[in-house]
């Protein structure tokens, strides 16, 4: 049987992070999700997911306008060394392209 938890549902820039008590041990996916914008197009703009600090997948999308909020693509992320127990999650700019502010909405699932 697969389940899902929401982890995170949030608006930028502030509160980009979470702690959760993961339910799961071994193989499990994340789903993450978001918007994002650039002032410098045409450009590549995305996030990063950070799991206990450390970037374990990216949502990207190529920016073809400047000042124009963009949804990344949803991007399924497989974690092959998830362990039960507490854990945090983050969301930060993938590059110095991407501008994230309190227009852009996010999104981290735990399909485990």
């Amino acid at each position: 049987m697969v389940d899902a938890m929401v982890l995170l549902d949030a608006q930028g820039p502030s509160q980009l992070s979470a702690d959760f008590e993961s339910p799961a041990d071994g193989s499990v996916m994340f789903v993450l999700s978001g918007t994002a914008w650039t002032q410098n197009a045409p450009c590549l703009v995305g996030i990063n997911l950070l799991l206990d600090g450390q970037v374990i997948g990216e949502a990207m999308c190529f920016a073809n306008q400047s000042a124009n909020h963009q949804a990344l693509r949803s991007t399924f992320i497989i974690f092959d060394n998830m362990t039960i127990g507490e854990h945090s999650i983050a969301i930060g700019p993938a590059n110095t392209n991407t501008v994230i502010d309190q227009n852009d909405y996010f999104q981290v699932t735990l399909i485990f």
